[in-house]
């Protein structure tokens, strides 16, 4: 079958990281050690120019305002807007990935061919409203972080993680599955775009069947973007993972799952009115169960990766509540809010590399005196912990305020000040990691280790924290930009809200 120029114009964004995936396995191959350091080096610069080349052909396609389809797989503005997301935050992981792993003394290029293949999985997940197409995206990008979170088998700690996430990732794509199914058995159709005006205009939009069917496919949403009473594996995942690839879980795979969420709920399933409305009130109910455990739980943490997988949790509470509100403003500032806390974590995880901290070195006694040591570094800590916070004028608070915002608009007044009291008591913990920087000196045993080793270099990990940082300032200063010129238009050209 010969395909036209529109549809390898819709494959090519999910074909490159593919074809990078592959060729970076086929080098992982060479064991001599003579050429190790060359064969290294080919793997993380094909990596990067395989999400370079996905980034600079997804922009042409915004610029150009092409929108190619290849049958199911519909490449229009929101998934183009999804595709850069996730090659930037890959960029950053391959980026803080190469001094993460030198200092871990693990470097293995089967991590990089896993990581791009889970890029592809995403942009498919995120482009299409048909089923098949939607579990093949799924499996396809969460197998490989199964993988990738127990990558370093020289840590006890990694398989254990690794299989607590691959336990429960396969319980929620089981439940997605059969969501699935059950919609298809109702309509006839695998496409749920079909399906929805399929099962109104035979009467059955309050059939309790499609309601379960539509809250078994919400709960795998839920699941990815960790969700109480779904969030049982990050923080054993996160734990596990090696801080990159902590980083980009906690963006990418939540920045996926909500952005997939918004072109199945209130795109294709609009038609089901009371389904929408019952979902609604699932997740309101789930928004403010995952604030007050996210926040509360990182209360008490000791171990800084561990206090940001609760946070992250807590970030979906905040991101759940733009679905409350449910207006396309409110999905502006949810998109808006995607691309800060891109930078916001890429960049508190990148934190932890730069400064040299990896293994079990991730407790908040590891971080004392490091913001003297690293001025830069922390400089752009202290923009990064404070945006997380919500302060302004750091891009957080924006996306948080387009939020809160809409949910006033809307009557949810309720949950709108428990999403500023949830700000505030983050604020602590967040403040926490800064008062370990800055005002707690390193006791003696840490001096005298610290004396002993090497000098931590991390140049690429500490570049991608700048980087970080720059964007999150650029959020709060440029904010109409970014959220009018980038977020607004994948609204109205991918999902015809906001017109």
């Amino acid at each position: 079958m010969s395909l036209t120029p529109s549809q390898w114009a819709a494959l090519l964004p999910l074909l490159y990281p593919v074809i990078g995936g592959c060729l970076v396995a086929l080098m992982s191959l060479d064991k001599d050690q003579a050429t190790t350091k060359w064969i290294r080096a080919a793997m993380y610069g094909t990596a990067l120019l395989a999400v370079g080349a996905t980034f600079w052909y997804l922009t042409d396609l915004w610029t150009t305002g092409s929108q190619p389809v290849f049958f199911q797989l519909h490449m229009d503005r929101l998934a183009q807007f999804t595709g850069i997301f996730v090659v930037v935050a890959a960029a950053l992981t391959i980026l803080q990935g190469w001094d993460h792993f030198h200092q871990e003394g693990w470097v293995k290029g089967e991590t990089l061919a896993l990581l791009l293949f889970s890029v592809s999985g995403m942009i498919l997940f995120a482009a299409t409203t048909h089923f098949v197409a939607l579990f093949l995206g799924l499996e396809l990008f969460s197998i490989p972080l199964y993988a990738l979170v127990g990558t370093v088998r020289a840590r006890s700690e990694s398989a254990e993680g690794g299989m607590k996430y691959f336990l429960t990732g396969a319980v929620a794509s089981s439940c997605f599955l059969m969501g699935g199914v059950l919609i298809y058995g109702l309509s006839g159709t695998l496409d749920l775009a079909v399906a929805a005006p399929v099962l109104a205009a035979k009467g059955l939009g309050t059939d309790p069947l499609v309601l379960v069917g539509a809250a078994l496919l919400l709960l795998g949403f839920l699941f990815k973007v960790s969700a109480v009473p779904f969030h049982q594996w990050t923080p054993d995942a996160y734990e596990a993972s090696p801080h990159p690839i902590a980083g980009f879980m906690s963006v990418a795979t939540k920045g996926v799952a909500f952005i997939a969420l918004l072109r199945i709920f209130p795109g294709s399933l609009a038609p089901l009115g009371a389904v929408g409305v019952k979902m609604q009130a699932v997740v309101a109910v789930l928004a403010v169960a995952t604030l007050v455990l996210g926040n509360l739980t990182a209360l008490v943490q000791t171990n800084v990766k561990r206090m940001l997988a609760y946070s992250s949790i807590s970030h979906a509470g905040y991101l759940m509540l733009g679905f409350v509100a449910g207006t396309p403003a409110a999905f502006n500032g949810v998109l808006f809010y995607l691309v800060i806390y891109l930078a916001m974590n890429m960049g508190a995880f990148g934190l932890l590399t730069a400064f040299g901290l990896v293994g079990e070195k991730t407790t908040f006694d590891d971080l004392r005196g490091l913001g003297w040591k690293r001025p830069a570094m922390g400089v752009s800590a202290a923009i990064i912990m404070l945006s997380l916070a919500g302060i302004p004028p750091m891009g957080g608070f924006y996306g948080k305020y387009m939020i809160f915002r809409e949910l006033v608009a809307t009557g949810h007044v309720g949950m709108a000040i428990l999403g500023v009291l949830a700000s505030l008591v983050s604020a602590y913990y967040y403040l926490r990691f800064l008062v370990a920087l800055f005002l707690q000196s390193p006791g003696a045993e840490a001096e005298r280790l610290a004396s002993d080793r090497p000098a931590v270099h991390a140049p690429l990990a500490g570049a991608s924290v700048l980087v970080c940082a720059a964007i999150v300032m650029a959020g709060g200063f440029l904010q109409a930009f970014l959220a009018n010129g980038f977020a607004r238009r994948a609204l109205v050209d991918g999902l015809g809200l906001l017109r």
